[in-house]
């Protein structure tokens, strides 16, 4: 269950390192084989042949009660939805909010009302014993499961050309409908047409990272339905175990390369890329990976993103936080650089990816996220919170979350003791968000910037200096520092809350901070509030870079 609720993440790649010869284009060896466009699952997929009529964008309608309505279940928070029809039946989506993310279920309601779940919608996947007993154990007796409709468009060949090079990008490993399309994206976050698959298209999205200069990117096929599937895109092998270096430095074999990046989200990106910051001069060959492919490493130690990975990595060890290495000390830049920590791979399409050894790469953890409820009566509540929670205050369960019997004034009572608001600490089951705005003040100006940036963002004195005394000894030990704020809908899709009954109002904010020496240009954030009308939740946190468990 939990493997499907994760079906949308994506993969993440990585390559390998020689020493200094000219740039190639690892044309020689690829993963991926070259696909044919006859593959007989894309032809379905672009002209269908199951006779279904999908609405040019999904009508919310009214709860159904397909799922099992016990007290504080999947029923309570889902959304209906009618997407399309097929020979006179109604097609049904429901959206359910889960752990690892949105889970979407399609059922067909016949004109006599007779409710079907379409348990296999796609005729490519494979569903096993133990995926169609959940299906049969989350709906109501009165919901038939049908095993035999399956709808041509989600026939996701097992993998699909990216352009006339050979790259290509691989389909989910476990069965997906996807999650509905966000209306709303950041303003760092472009997306891109790939190409159009009939009523589906292969988009490509991709968001910088203005700290970094990274850009991530991950492939996805938009469907009729308006959701989105995450494709694999896996140029590299990226276990070490056959990986071949030139300069036989200390390397576990049991290591593995991830996209660099960081924060405290479970979902990885994609891949990464740094075209803007990095020549072919930049480069040198470090070695060849298990698939005889030809990585790279910086040739100059002085390059700034391989500088900031060692400033990250440093601090990581500093505070203890993330760092599985257990290989000779690393006291230099040039150590970091001799344990090949940052590698780079150039695919066929001629960018640059960048990886950095999982051993040695840092870890945020989502440190000391507060819940406050302010119900308009005095209630039960019930909180689940999409992360996986390894602190708590009061004890969180992973089951059931917290059932708290709340106070207007905001006084909570859970298992006969009082609290004043839900604690939790833990990664976040979702993605990162990337850094697209912030603000730069002096070591000195933090606080102070702290305090009215959340009064801007709608928290009140209380919640405001509950905050500061928390986080004041955990601002970065540099000149300065950028203070970045994620909002509710960001925060949503990195840890999203459960919360029964539903508020009016919820407030959500949490905090990035990044010590630097010296200051950069960024774009400003338009901090916002809304008014606290009805039942109202708020929730503050930040990334911290100290070891929290």
């Amino acid at each position: 269950m939990i493997v499907l609720l994760l079906a949308a993440s994506a993969g993440a790649i990585w390559y390998f390192v020689f020493n200094k010869p000219a740039v190639t284009n690892n044309s020689e060896t690829t993963q991926n084989s070259v696909v044919a466009e006859t593959d007989p699952n894309l032809i379905k997929m672009i002209t269908p042949t199951t006779g279904e009529v999908w609405l040019d964008k999904p009508v919310a309608i009214e709860k159904q009660g397909y799922m099992i309505d016990e007290e504080y279940s999947q029923e309570s928070y889902s959304d209906y939805y009618k997407v399309g029809n097929r020979d006179g039946n109604d097609i049904i989506a429901i959206n359910v909010p889960g752990p690892g993310g949105s889970s979407l279920y399609l059922f067909e309601k016949s004109p006599s009302g007779e409710v079907s779940s379409i348990a296999h919608p796609s005729a490519s996947a494979l569903y096993d014993e133990n995926y169609n007993k959940y299906i049969a154990s989350i709906f109501n007796d009165s919901v038939l499961i049908n095993t035999i409709i399956n709808y041509d468009i989600f026939n996701i060949p097992n993998s699909m050309k990216l352009d006339d090079k050979g790259s290509v990008v691989l389909a989910p490993i476990y069965p997906s409908l996807g999650s509905f399309t966000a209306d709303n994206l950041p303003s760092n976050i472009t997306r891109k047409l790939v190409k159009q698959l009939g009523k589906n298209a292969l988009m490509k999205s991709e968001s910088l990272n203005l700290t970094t200069g990274l850009t991530s990117i991950y492939y996805y096929l938009k469907t009729a339905i308006n959701t989105e599937i995450a494709l694999r895109y896996e140029p590299l092998d990226v276990s070490l175990t056959n990986y071949q270096w030139n300069s036989g430095q200390y390397i576990d074999n049991r290591d593995s390369l991830k996209a660099m990046t960081y924060g405290c989200g479970s979902l990885g990106k994609s891949i990464v890329t740094a075209d803007t910051n990095i020549k072919d001069s930049d480069v040198k060959i470090v070695g060849r990976s298990g698939l005889n492919l030809t990585v790279y490493g910086f040739s100059d130690s002085s390059n700034p993103l391989l500088l900031k990975a060692y400033d990250e990595y440093k601090q990581a060890v500093e505070n203890q936080m993330g760092i599985e290495y257990n290989g000779p000390e690393i006291k230099s830049i040039d150590d970091f650089v001799n344990q090949h920590a940052v590698v780079l791979f150039k695919d066929l399409s001629g960018q640059w990816l960048v990886y950095s050894r999982k051993q040695m790469s840092t870890v945020g953890q989502c440190a000391k996220p507060v819940v406050y409820l302010y119900p308009t009566t005095a209630q039960t509540v019930w909180v689940k919170v999409g992360a996986d929670v390894k602190v708590s205050e009061p004890q969180y369960n992973p089951s059931t979350g917290w059932i708290a019997f709340a106070q207007p004034n905001g006084q909570l009572t859970v298992n006969g003791a009082k609290y004043g608001s839900l604690f939790w600490e833990g990664p976040g089951y979702g993605q990162y968000p990337e850094i697209s705005g912030g603000k730069v003040v002096k070591q000195a100006d933090v606080i102070s910037t702290i305090r009215q940036q959340l009064a801007q963002q709608g928290l009140n004195t209380t919640e405001i200096n509950e905050f500061v005394s928390y986080w004041q000894d955990q601002v970065p030990n540099k000149p300065y520092v950028r203070l970045t704020w994620f909002n509710t809908s960001q925060m949503n899709q990195l840890a999203p809350l459960y919360i029964s009954p539903k508020p009016d109002t919820l407030i959500r904010v949490f905090l990035d901070m990044s010590g630097m020496d010296s200051p950069i240009s960024i774009p400003a954030q338009n901090l916002t509030s809304v008014p606290r009308n009805g039942f109202t939740v708020v929730e503050w946190g930040g990334l911290s870079s100290k070891k929290l468990y």
